[in-house]
């Protein structure tokens, strides 16, 4: 989850879109929901190309989860081949004390509020977040979306393999944050529709972890300094509560049915970096690569810092449908982020 004293934001300079991303919307129950798709420029007329489902933050949006905290995704996207699909979660106005801002957020965890199947979601102090609408109330711990957002990815995905030239095979999906949470949800819950899941900062609530019925691969990485989501399951800096990742790896794998015991895991691009990936499961077809990143906090991994936000902008792309967010900050072309190298180094394992 992310501070709440981001969203209002500050001005500055507007990203112009690139040629290759391209505003979509379809209609899902009842709601005009919109994505965004980028397709590299040097694919062939008529290649099948691997597609990443991305989701972006709370209260981030579609375009600037790319521009932002990922530092330009889909320039890795080009190098590596893939097309990007950036869908944006629903969103309402709510006034704070830092004063009106558009408050997006994805239902990763099926309506539930305040207690789990493991017990209570968040602490009795608990940091009060905006309750959306739709949801009635959130009680003492909600904070998310009610929408149908796995029906809207689920009818994302077949709208992407109908519309565009992409490999229905090769359907990752991957998110940030509550972006995370989701991807980790309809992972679980459509599990036949995809090839890979990566989780970047986030994992859903104790108790809510799941097993796919269809084996993936999981890549997880977390920041050791993140107490927005603290990867070993401690309550948040906000008081909430998030599984960690060894208990995510657990029932991912099936309660650990597999014969060999979690190893190191190395892998070029993160040779010369500050990170530590372990495997577990490798023998079996739902692998977990688990990475933490000891100097990291709540950021895409990689990166120096929030540059001045974490994804509450948007580009000119999305101005329109999202009036009340800020232009944002155009990603550095110089700078080269192991995190994002990672992230398609291991969907072009699977």
């Amino acid at each position: 989850m992310c501070v709440l004293a981001f969203a209002a934001g500050c001005a500055k300079e507007p990203v112009s879109p690139s040629a290759a991303m391209v505003r979509h919307t379809l209609e899902h129950d009842g709601l005009e929901r919109e994505y965004f798709v980028y397709r590299p420029s040097h694919a062939e007329a008529g290649a099948l190309l691997p597609v990443v489902i991305f989701m972006h933050g709370y209260g981030g949006s579609a375009t600037g989860t790319e521009a932002e905290v990922t530092q330009g995704l889909n320039r890795y996207a080009e190098e590596y081949g893939y097309v990007m699909v950036y869908p944006q979660s629903t969103w309402f106005m709510s006034d704070t004390t830092d004063g009106a801002w558009e408050v997006t957020s994805w239902n990763h965890i099926s309506d539930g509020f305040d207690r789990g199947p493991a017990g209570p979601i968040c602490t009795p102090d608990a940091e009060k977040y905006p309750c959306p609408p739709e949801c009635g109330s959130c009680g003492e711990c909600g904070w998310a979306s009610c929408n149908d957002d796995v029906g809207f990815l689920r009818q994302l995905v077949a709208t992407v393999i109908r519309e565009e030239p992409v490999d229905s095979q090769q359907i990752h999906v991957a998110g940030f944050s509550n972006g995370a949470l989701m991807a980790q949800r309809v992972a679980c819950e459509a599990s036949q529709l995809f090839s890979a899941a990566a989780l970047i900062g986030g994992r859903v609530e104790p108790g809510f972890e799941c097993t796919p019925e269809y084996p993936l691969p999981l890549l997880q990485v977390n920041g050791g300094a993140d107490e927005s989501v603290p990867a070993d399951g401690h309550a948040s800096s906000s008081g909430y509560f998030f599984a960690s990742t060894a208990s995510t790896t657990w029932f991912w794998t099936d309660e650990a049915a597999c014969a060999t015991e979690p190893r190191p895991w190395e892998i070029p691009v993160i040779a010369d970096e500050p990170v530590q990936c372990t495997l577990a499961c490798g023998d079996t077809q739902h692998p977990v690569f688990d990475c933490l990143w000891p100097e990291g906090d709540h950021r895409w991994p990689g990166t120096p810092g929030f540059r001045g936000s974490n994804g509450y902008c948007v580009t000119t792309l999305q101005a329109a449908s999202m009036p009340e967010q800020t232009l944002c900050i155009a990603p550095d072309p110089d700078a080269d982020i192991w995190g994002s190298r990672l992230l398609f180094e291991f969907f072009d394992r699977y």
